[in-house]
């Protein structure tokens, strides 16, 4: 998608995607982890920037076909976020979202994703990264209470940088 003219709700780095599709990849089960990046405004309209992405081993309780459930490691993520924040020296750092992987389900919010964005992630800039390793296809999605389902699909768009840690 070509990004002229246009202020996209999302953008991520490049390696910061690929860094997720290549955990996503690795693993059979469905994982799951923190996005990390900045809130920003352009013509009244609020976006954000993914530049880090936190992930622990083990974090969540997963089996093959099955819903994942979040088991209180929250202070585990705390301590990982803190020591990005740090190792960036970005105070304004924050967590903007998160992500996880539907293998061979395809890209969509379950019930138990929608609960998890309401209750950990309920602000407007936080979004939810799906990826579906198996079938190579990634969505990220925001609460809407105006559909139906309860969500919709955003835009985004994928920044390339010569940095090496942005």
């Amino acid at each position: 998608m070509k990004a002229e003219n246009k202020t996209f709700p999302v953008y991520i780095y490049e390696k910061v995607l690929n860094q997720i599709i290549s955990l996503c990849k690795n693993s059979e089960n469905e994982i799951m982890g923190e996005l990390i990046g900045n809130v920003f405004k352009h013509d009244f309209q609020k976006y954000i920037i993914i530049k880090d992405l936190l992930y622990i081993e083990g974090a969540i309780h997963s089996h093959k076909f099955s819903t994942s459930i979040i088991e209180g490691t929250l202070g585990q993520y705390d301590m990982k976020f803190n020591e990005i924040r740090d190792k960036k020296g970005d105070k304004n750092l924050l967590r903007v979202g998160w992500w996880h992987s539907h293998p061979n389900f395809g890209c969509f919010l379950s019930s138990v994703d929608i609960i998890t964005q309401k209750e950990i992630f309920p602000a407007s800039h936080e979004v939810a990264l799906v990826i579906d390793p198996i079938n190579d296809d990634l969505k990220f999605f925001t609460l809407d209470d105006k559909l139906t389902k309860g969500y919709r699909a955003v835009d985004y768009a994928v920044i390339t940088s010569l940095e090496s840690n942005p």
